[in-house]
């Protein structure tokens, strides 16, 4: 456990079931709780939690630094990203949880991209 966080809070983090690449662009997440994201490999660049990149990144991304050479669960709480450009991105799941921007998440639920 991590020094300072209690079992609860531990406990109440987004759980990954499932983490896959979708295609060349992109990243699928199954959640533990039956949600599933897509993340757009540009976004989790531009959004990169890092001290260098800061959260977010105004800039135009080049699509050459938009490119994964490796992506790995670290245990129930987190995902490393590892981009062809050499740099490196760690993303809690609460982090990533917190950039999906499903219909649902985005608060427009009555417009998914797919019908029942």
């Amino acid at each position: 456990m991590i020094p300072g966080k209690s079992k609860t809070a531990a406990a109440s983090e987004p759980r990954i079931k499932g983490l896959n690449e979708v295609g060349r662009y992109a990243i699928g997440v199954q959640w533990a709780d039956g949600h599933d994201s897509i993340f757009p490999l540009a976004n989790l660049r531009r959004y990169c939690p890092c001290n260098e990149c800061g959260g977010e990144t105004a800039e135009a991304i080049a699509p050459d630094r938009q490119r994964l050479l490796q992506l790995s669960r670290l245990g129930d709480n987190g995902v490393y990203l590892r981009w062809v450009d050499g740099h490196e991105t760690l993303y809690t799941t609460a982090q990533m949880r917190a950039t999906c921007r499903c219909a649902y998440c985005a608060g427009e639920p009555e417009r998914p991209l797919t019908g029942d």
